[in-house]
């Protein structure tokens, strides 16, 4: 299968974004994670705070936005000259 300059392009930008997108979710899940409470058998996941659920949708909003400017970009991008 060979791949086309414009497919390699949206595949990197892709694997960029999702990169990105779950780097800045564990950034957040590990500034504003409170402990468990540990009350059954000690394995009780940690819970994110109200202020980390915030910051959490402001993550996920900048991912849409960032993959709405790169389908802008690539739909405007000409890739038949090469």
């Amino acid at each position: 299968m060979e791949i086309d300059r414009k497919f390699a392009v949206e595949l990197g930008i892709s694997a960029a974004s999702v990169v990105l997108f779950v780097g800045a979710a564990y950034v957040v899940s590990a500034n504003y994670a409170a402990p468990g409470n540990a009350t059954g058998n000690g394995s009780a996941a940690p819970v994110l705070q109200p202020d980390g659920g915030l910051v959490m949708v402001g993550v996920v909003g900048l991912f849409v936005l960032i993959m709405a400017l790169a389908g802008l970009i690539l739909y405007r991008a000409n890739f038949d000259e090469e």
